[in-house]
């Protein structure tokens, strides 16, 4: 990333993510692994997480993926939350430190398929929700449920978002309703 200051081009480079960004579970999966995708990409290390690189045979060319790889997984490491380390104990390299992660957050089994459709459907507008905030919880819950598989139109999307309003949206459902 090239920053200007003060007319001089710079480099810049970003090596963690934010703590409030960390990889928390499933419900912050999508939007955690766009940037953690990003911040590798930034630091030449994208690679390595999507294919096994091979340790290479010359001893200079090692040296260099050794640091590679540390540096991949302490960012990786940085970029979850503590209850989320145990999956990635003895994981020899990045690629199977983010194959770990992807099985954990994206099991796409009938059962998890069946408890996010019910998620979905059980979103309600609690008391002191803004708007922007309760319809986040619905795409990210479409959103989690497209990483399984489930595809939510969006006319069922609106109308489940529609029926957790709370009693006083009521005259707006009808209006939208019909």
């Amino acid at each position: 990333m090239q920053q200007c200051f003060l007319g001089v081009k710079t480099k810049m480079s970003f090596t963690r993510l934010r703590l409030e960004y960390a990889l928390e579970g499933s419900t912050n999966y999508i939007a955690w692994k766009d940037r953690m995708e990003a911040v590798l990409d930034d630091n030449g290390l994208k690679e390595f997480v999507d294919t096994d690189v091979p340790k290479p045979t010359d001893a200079t060319e090692d040296e260099a993926w050794q640091k590679k790889i540390a540096k991949c997984r302490r960012i990786m490491l940085e970029g979850v939350r503590d209850h989320i380390m145990s999956s990635l104990h003895g994981k020899a390299t990045p690629y199977l430190m983010w194959k770990s992660l992807t099985e954990l957050v994206q099991s796409k089994s009938n059962q998890r398929k069946l408890a996010l459709k019910d998620k979905l459907r059980n979103i309600k507008c609690e008391k002191g929700d803004s708007m922007p905030k309760y319809l986040t919880r619905f795409t990210q819950c479409r959103d989690e449920l497209g990483s399984v598989g489930v595809t939510v139109d969006d006319e069922d999307l609106v109308s489940l978002a529609l029926l957790g309003l709370p009693k006083s949206w009521h005259s707006y459902q009808d209006s939208v309703n019909g």
